[in-house]
């Protein structure tokens, strides 16, 4: 099989053909990963709490890397079609997982998983947004607009709430975040270019292993404490965010994405922040006070507001 084939094969499994193609079962496993991403917030809370945040990233790569391993391995047996892609995957991996979960872990550190779930919302403005700025992909003023509010909004959720048990320097967890994003979505556009040549477990699978070679070097560091004791919460959480949050998710989303048009894939993505804070109150006992509240409601608004631009 040429690489042509094998790159034609590839694209079919991740990239819809027709919006006819959703089925109620895609929308249950949407809703199920919109879950498990909201989850992250909670779950990354309380082992933060516990680990080094460069100590909880390269478990959470390596826990990924043992899972994926065999399965990639076995079914795929991958390999890269040109230096251009190595380069492509490189970079991709340098800015998610390797950028978008340090600055996460380090967001959490200091700001409360409730408001960080909210700057969350901020996700599909930014693919948009970094879509226009580098590879010029068009886009209508209204669309940036709403980046701008929802911006405002982000602004507002973190000047109305001081410092707490929860969040200890708000200001500078919800910027972590922010930059967390920012890698998240330059990921999003690096992916543009590689058009669907590789399967999204390979994708994965390539993922975790430069994070993870990343990390855990880093692991001697004298800033990095290693952990003297088990405690079995941040244990569970951490395997849950390996897991279930790192891949989990992540194939919930590449299979719905496979299945239902992407106007509708991206409005279901809304539901991320709200399950993140939902899971907050009830996992961690956080409150938001009720100018946070109005804050909430600027952002999501914004969100959802763009998409209806940008779809028109």
């Amino acid at each position: 099989m040429n690489k042509e084939s094998l790159a034609s094969s590839s694209t079919t499994a991740v990239i819809p053909e027709t919006p006819e193609q959703g089925t109620k079962l895609a929308f249950i496993i949407l809703v199920l990963g919109c879950m498990l991403w909201g989850s992250g917030m909670a779950v990354g809370k309380i082992a933060v709490t516990e680990y080094h945040p460069v100590f909880l990233v390269c478990m959470r790569m390596l826990i990924a890397l043992l899972v994926l391993t065999p399965f990639v391995w076995i079914k795929f047996r991958p390999r890269i079609y040109s230096k251009r892609d190595f380069g492509l995957l490189i970079l991709l991996s340098l800015c998610d997982p390797v950028g978008f979960f340090a600055f996460e872990a380090m967001a959490l550190k200091y700001t409360s998983a409730a408001q960080a779930s909210m700057v969350w919302a901020l996700h599909p403005l930014l693919n948009t947004v970094a879509a226009w700025l580098i590879i010029k992909e068009k886009t209508t003023a209204p669309v940036v607009i709403c980046f701008l509010v929802a911006m405002g909004g982000v602004v507002l959720l973190t000047a109305a709430g001081g410092a707490n048990e929860h969040a200890a320097n708000p200001v500078l967890g919800n910027m972590f975040e922010v930059m967390s994003l920012c890698g998240a979505a330059a990921f999003v556009v690096i992916l543009r270019f590689l058009k669907g040549r590789y399967p999204v477990p390979v994708v994965l699978w390539f993922q975790s292993l430069i994070a993870s070679l990343i990390f855990l070097p880093m692991l001697s560091l004298d800033a990095v404490t290693l952990p003297t004791e088990l405690n079995w919460e941040p244990i569970v959480a951490t395997l849950y965010l390996g897991i279930c949050v790192t891949l989990c998710a992540q194939g919930c989303s590449a299979y719905a994405l496979a299945r239902i048009p992407v106007a509708r894939f991206s409005s279901f993505a809304n539901l991320i922040p709200i399950f993140g804070v939902l899971l907050s109150m009830l996992l961690l006992g956080e409150t938001m006070l009720p100018l946070q509240w109005a804050a909430c409601v600027v952002v999501l608004g914004a969100v959802i507001l763009s998409q209806r631009f940008q779809r028109t």
